[in-house]
């Protein structure tokens, strides 16, 4: 079964150069705890709650320890999403300061999220040795629903708690699925 991830199909046949498989690790945060969508404010101006920064600082500190570092950190234009990434990349060490971008905005459709997540797989591929580590920061059901087309599904088959990351495996040029690594919740990094 093809995926409709990352993957691009590849002419079959004589004459094709088969090119070294090149893996890309990508790291998905989705934002920490911010204020109740009940409140009498737009959901985009909705803003990290004290726990919510206490959890972007954990995030780091579980970064730091296992020895994860981003390359290139992608975040939600919502300030919840921002505010998680710009407090994560403040406490990790050498981490890099966030990019906004509007396609991780919540409710853009999964097809739109993939080609401008292809780009920037692409845009990020080959910069340095450690080329192969993307982080986005970003919303329910949208890290869910991309997560899931990545690893192949048309159907949601993960779900992404608050200030939780999750790691997987693509091959931009390959005809495979993704590969889950794993997903920890903020709640179990200690």
């Amino acid at each position: 079964m093809k995926s409709d991830g990352l993957q691009n199909p590849r002419p079959e046949g004589r004459g094709v150069v088969k090119m070294p498989t090149v893996i890309t690790r990508l790291y998905f945060l989705r934002h920490a705890t911010a204020q109740d969508r009940h409140l009498p404010i737009p959901d985009a101006e909705r803003t990290l709650t004290d726990k919510g920064l206490g959890q972007a600082r954990a995030v780091a500190r579980f970064c730091q320890r296992q020895g994860l570092q981003p390359q290139r950190l992608l975040s939600s234009p919502l300030v919840r999403a921002v505010e998680t990434a710009t407090h994560f990349s403040q406490h990790l060490p050498d981490c890099p300061r966030p990019q906004v971008v509007d396609w991780l905005r919540l409710g853009t459709p999964v097809l739109h999220a993939l080609a401008e997540l292809r780009e920037a797989v692409s845009a990020n591929s080959g910069a340095t040795a450690d080329a192969d580590s993307l982080w986005l920061v970003g919303h329910e059901p949208d890290l869910s629903d991309l997560i899931s087309r990545l690893l192949g599904s048309t159907h949601p088959i993960v779900r992404v708690k608050k200030a939780s990351l999750t790691c997987i495996t693509v091959e931009p040029h390959g005809q495979q699925p993704g590969q889950l690594l794993w997903s920890v919740p903020c709640a179990l990094m200690g």
